[in-house]
């Protein structure tokens, strides 16, 4: 179809639906007393995947945001963190996409709520529901580097002073650029990966300090000496808040052939703590923006 034009400068943007996944399309067409063909100049396609077996991408519809999801299970891995100064647990995920033609395409992260059976929390605070073991932990969301290495974990900012500190910290989360606009005529693919690191806020208990002094009398006399010292951090293992302590008591008597009686008795104890198993999902969203060659259109969903 032509549209015969005078001195008129036509912009129109269309969203289209493509299979397994969002095109965003813009049409521009200008003419002075001649007739143009209207041309179809970007197309857009964004999508993210959770670390895990199936590694299956969930895409945009219609420029709406996908989720990726944190499983509870892995949250309480941080529980096995038996060390002062233990190796966060790592979980990644991916945001892939690409933009066709003079369409680009940025997004933002954010780390949105926690999802258990019974009710869901907003994380958007930065502070988890208390009793969770992601409220007595500290979730970091940042980019992966090389090679999807996850080992350079930022440093924790300072909490403001009267503020409680958070229990989710994101890094350069907003407005990230996956593909330029005009950088990926040909439909080349981008991927970006991205790490969770998760850590127990362990507060250490004491430390253990070992002063130790010898000293040794050679065959001709001499006396030769040495001392050394080293010290240890000592921190509870981590675990919920206690529900409370069980006791419990025996007493056996018993009466013998001979009429003597005996008697005896013992107790034990054990701490009761609640059951992690049922840790709520963390559910992490990327929200896509089309961005464009032309200054004149504004970057949307």
């Amino acid at each position: 179809m032509r549209h015969r034009t005078r001195t008129l400068l036509i912009a129109g943007t269309v969203v289209t639906l493509m299979v397994g996944g969002l095109a965003a399309s813009a049409l521009w067409s200008t003419g002075v007393g001649v007739d143009v063909p209207s041309v179809a100049l970007g197309a857009v396609r964004f999508g993210a995947a959770a670390e895990g077996p199936s590694d299956v991408r969930e895409f945009s519809d219609g420029g709406a945001p996908v989720a990726v999801t944190l499983p509870g299970a892995t949250v309480i891995e941080v529980l096995e963190q038996d060390a002062v100064g233990a190796e966060p647990v790592i979980w990644r995920f991916s945001a892939s996409g690409t933009a066709l033609g003079i369409a680009g395409v940025n997004y933002d992260v954010a780390v949105s709520e926690q999802v258990g059976a019974e009710a869901s929390h907003d994380l958007s605070s930065g502070h988890a529901r208390p009793g969770t073991v992601l409220a007595s932990s500290t979730l970091k969301v940042y980019r992966a580097g090389s090679g999807s290495d996850c080992s350079a974990v930022p440093a924790t900012p300072e909490t403001p002073e009267g503020e409680t500190p958070q229990n989710v910290i994101v890094y350069d989360t907003t407005d990230v650029e996956l593909q330029a606009p005009g950088t990926a005529r040909d439909g080349t693919e981008t991927v970006q990966e991205w790490c969770a690191a998760l850590n127990w806020n362990s507060v250490d208990d004491g430390t253990y300090v070992n002063d130790v002094q010898v000293v040794g009398t050679g065959e001709d006399g001499s006396a030769n000496g040495a001392a050394d010292r080293w010290h240890a951090q000592i921190g509870f293992p981590p675990a919920l808040e206690k529900l409370g302590e069980y006791l419990a008591r025996a007493l056996v008597e018993a009466t013998a052939e001979d009429t003597t009686r005996a008697r005896a008795s013992a107790s034990w104890g054990a701490d009761i703590y609640p059951d992690p198993s049922g840790e709520p999902d963390v559910v992490i969203t990327l929200d896509p923006i089309v961005t464009n060659l032309n200054p004149s259109v504004i970057p949307r969903d």
